[in-house]
C-alpha cells in the first residue's frame, strides 16, 4: 500500500474492498486505538505512522475496554466481524464455524391457576394479562378462562413482554419467570409480583399503591419507575439497577423477612448489589444494564466468565472452558444478540486474547 488517503480507504473499508493489509490497518486503528471512522478522514500521517509502526501483517488487537458511544462500537464491531472471512483466508487461527448455532427469540408458557399450560406463540412479542381474558399485545386472544394465578416463564433463549392489569410491563429475559394473583393489588394495596432470573419493568405511576417485586434474596419496592432486576441462580450476586425514578430494595432473612437497617434507597444510574448478606450500591452505566431488552450483548470490564453465562442463556448451549485461567479474562465491547453465536464469538477472537470452536452444541473456550 502506498501513501495513505483516508477517504479512499474508508470508502474501501465500507465497501467491503479491502486487501488484507488494508483491513488489518482500519481495524486495527479503529478498535485498538478506540476511535471512530469519521476520526480517520484527518488523520493521514497517524495513518502512516501506524502502518510503519505495527508492520502489515494482520493485528492481533489487544484486550481492552472500548471507549466512547457504545452504539458506535457496536456498529464498529459489525462491521469488522462482516468483512472477518476476508482475514480468514490468511489466517487460519479463526473461529470454527461447523455446527454455527442461531439466536435465541420469542418462547414463554403461560401457567394458568388450574394448572393448564399454555405454548404463547413465537411469532408474538408479548401478552395482555387481565382477569377476564389473555391477548397478545396487537389484540389476539388466547383464552378468555378466568384465572387468580398467572405464571409467565421464558427457556434459556427465550424472552417475552407481559403487560398487567395496571398497565406495568414487565420484560422476561432467558430462562426468567414472573408470577402474580389478580386483582395484583394484595396485602395494603400494594401491587406484588415474585420473579426469578432477569426482568426489566416499566411500572405505571400509582402512589396509593406500591409495586413491590420479590425475589428469593430480596424485594423491590416502587411507585412508578423503570429498573432491572438480574436475579438469576447461578450468579453470585442479585442485582437491582434504576434507570429512572426511584426504588426501596430490602434485603431479606434466610425467614423471608426484611433485615432492619440494610434497605436502600437507588437513585437514577445506581445499581444494588446484594450478595445475600449486605447491599452495595454503586454507580454503573443503566443502559449496559437493560442492553439485552434492547436486543444487544452489551458489557464493560466483564469477566470472560460472566459474558459466556450470558451467551449460554440466550444460544441455549453448554460453555466448556479448556483453560480456566481464561475465565479471569476481562472484555468490554456490544452487539446485537440476534446474530448466530459465531459473530459474537468473532468480536471476542479480535481481541487475539481468546479462541473458541462451536462443536456438537457446545461452545469450546480454547487456549
Amino acid at each position: 500500500m502506498n501513501q495513505i488517503n483516508p477517504e479512499e480507504l474508508l470508502n474501501k473499508y465500507k465497501a467491503g474492498e479491502c486487501t488484507v493489509e488494508e483491513l488489518a490497518l482500519v481495524q486495527g486503528y479503529i478498535v485498538h486505538e478506540g476511535i471512530t471512522p469519521q476520526d480517520l478522514l484527518s488523520m493521514e500521517d497517524e495513518l502512516e505512522e501506524y502502518k510503519t509502526t505495527t508492520g502489515r501483517l494482520p493485528l492481533k488487537i489487544k484486550r481492552r475496554i472500548w471507549p466512547g458511544n457504545l452504539l458506535m462500537v457496536a456498529a464498529t464491531i459489525i462491521v469488522v466481524c462482516g468483512l472477518f472471512t476476508l482475514l480468514s483466508k490468511e489466517d487460519t487461527n479463526t473461529i470454527n464455524y461447523a455446527g454455527d448455532v442461531q439466536p435465541g427469540g420469542n418462547k414463554a408458557v403461560l401457567t394458568l391457576e388450574n394448572g393448564q399450560k399454555i405454548q404463547l406463540s413465537d411469532a408474538k412479542s408479548g401478552i395482555v394479562v387481565d382477569a377476564s381474558k389473555l391477548t397478545y399485545n396487537d389484540g389476539t386472544v388466547i383464552n378468555n378462562e378466568q384465572s387468580k394465578t398467572f405464571s409467565i416463564s421464558t427457556p434459556r433463549g427465550g424472552t417475552y413482554q407481559v403487560r398487567l392489569p395496571d398497565g406495568s410491563v414487565a420484560w422476561l429475559n432467558s430462562a426468567s419467570s414472573l408470577t402474580y394473583s389478580a386483582p395484583l393489588k394484595g396485602d395494603g394495596g400494594s401491587r406484588r409480583v415474585k420473579m426469578t432470573g432477569e426482568a426489566y419493568f416499566e411500572v405505571a405511576k400509582d402512589k396509593e399503591h406500591p409495586f413491590v417485586v420479590s425475589t428469593d434474596k430480596q424485594t423491590v419496592t416502587v411507585l412508578g419507575t423503570h429498573f432491572n432486576i438480574n436475579s438469576y441462580t447461578d450468579e453470585p450476586s442479585v442485582k437491582t439497577t434504576l434507570l429512572e425514578g426511584s426504588v426501596r430494595v430490602d434485603l431479606l432473612s434466610a425467614s423471608g423477612g426484611a433485615v432492619k437497617g440494610k434497605a436502600k434507597v437507588l437513585k437514577p444510574g445506581m445499581q444494588a448489589v446484594n450478595t445475600g448478606t449486605a447491599l452495595d450500591i454503586k454507580e454503573v452505566d443503566p443502559g449496559i444494564a437493560i442492553a439485552w431488552k434492547n436486543g444487544e450483548f452489551a458489557f464493560k470490564n466483564e469477566s470472560l466468565e460472566d459474558i459466556m453465562k450470558n451467551i449460554s442463556r440466550w444460544y441455549d448451549v453448554e460453555v466448556v472452558f479448556e483453560d480456566e485461567a481464561a475465565k479471569r479474562k476481562v472484555f468490554g465491547g456490544s452487539i446485537s444478540k440476534f446474530e448466530k453465536a459465531s459473530k459474537v464469538l468473532c468480536m471476542l477472537e479480535l481481541t487475539g486474547d481468546v479462541k473458541f470452536k462451536i462443536s456438537d452444541g457446545k461452545i469450546i473456550v480454547t487456549n
